[in-house]
């Protein structure tokens, strides 16, 4: 027999062992490796921005239709705002949830979303954010510090809650020991509002309200309640004296070299997550507001006017300090 003969006969064989076997289907997506994105936040499973994180992963892993997968990361598992800004920053993480003042290290007009009372309720946040003011903030986040912003996610007005003194008006906020993040912003408004603010670590709080060494705390209901800080502080204030906007960033440098298929199940999970957030931020906090009502904690209602008067001296020194002036403008007109 020839060798083109036994060649030819190998062939023959080769094909109907294959067929015998059955026709070979090449698996969907194949060609594309599962890509890992690790998401970190300092809060809780229960808080609502965890939530949301499940519902983006629920999201885009679906329409990623296997390529991506998801995994989150609560509770500061990954690090503090800052060690997480940092290793997104480095490439060493994919994304996570921040407040406004941890961006603004590298893009400073960034924090001028989180100055006291530049917002007037819900809707002119979001104005503010879907708009071209919006648009700019994330365009200097994308240019300067190669990050991209996936949603802004809502929180709430902060409230003010205080151990033994109740807030009824301006005028008893004076000398109280405040504890505040460790963020300029913070500060200066307790400052003005006549406080003493006192930076101390959130998960030290409880023992610091304990011990004696603040008096009391400013934040939202839910991450009061969470923390059991409802314990220590019966008294609460609706002062709504910052919106703190909780943005969900990713580094530009990672999503840069996705498939598009990758990119656009993670822009339009983004996109829907948002919309869910948004719907369900407001009920949730008031829901967290009755549960420490019902565990004993009393809400005041001060004239918020006085107190949005006594900020007023921030706005022209951050503005001129961060040549914000006039996003401040656009903010408040907006």
């Amino acid at each position: 027999m020839s060798t083109q003969s036994k060649l030819s006969r190998r062939h023959f064989l080769a094909l109907t062992g294959a067929a015998a076997v059955g026709p070979f289907v090449w698996p969907r997506g194949a060609n594309a490796a599962k890509v890992t994105m690790k998401v970190a936040h300092v809060l809780t499973e229960v808080d609502i921005i965890h939530r949301a994180k499940l519902k983006f992963k629920e999201l885009a892993e679906k329409k990623a239709g296997g390529e991506l997968e998801v995994q989150i990361y609560p509770n500061s598992a990954l690090g503090s705002l800052r060690v997480t800004w940092e290793s997104m920053q480095l490439g060493n993480l994919e994304g996570g949830n921040f407040d406004t003042v941890t961006p603004a290290m590298m893009v400073p007009q960034y924090a001028g979303t989180e100055l006291p009372f530049v917002f007037r309720d819900l809707d002119h946040v979001h104005k503010v954010f879907d708009g071209p003011i919006g648009q700019d903030l994330e365009k200097q986040l994308m240019d300067k510090a190669k990050v991209r912003t996936v949603a802004v996610y809502d929180t709430t007005f902060r409230k003010i809650f205080t151990k033994t003194k109740a807030l009824n008006s301006l005028a008893d906020m004076k000398g109280l020991k405040i504890r505040v993040p460790e963020a300029q912003n913070y500060v200066r408004c307790m400052q003005l509002l006549g406080a003493n603010p006192t930076p101390v670590p959130w998960g030290e709080l409880y023992t610091a309200l304990q011990m004696g060494v603040v008096e009391g705390f400013e934040n939202k209901c839910e991450a009061a309640f969470n923390a059991k800080l409802h314990e220590q502080t019966k008294l609460a204030a609706y002062t709504g004296h910052i919106f703190c906007p909780n943005p969900f960033l990713c580094s530009e440098r990672w999503f840069a070299k996705l498939s598009k298929n990758v990119q656009q199940a993670i822009v339009e999970a983004g996109k829907e997550s948002l919309v869910w957030q948004r719907a369900e931020a407001p009920a949730s906090e008031k829901a967290f507001e009755q549960k420490l009502k019902d565990a004993g904690v009393t809400f005041t209602s001060p004239d918020r006017a006085p107190f949005a008067k006594a900020v007023e001296p921030f706005y022209k020194e951050w503005g001129d300090k961060y040549a914000g002036n006039e996003l401040i403008k656009k903010i408040r007109e907006a």
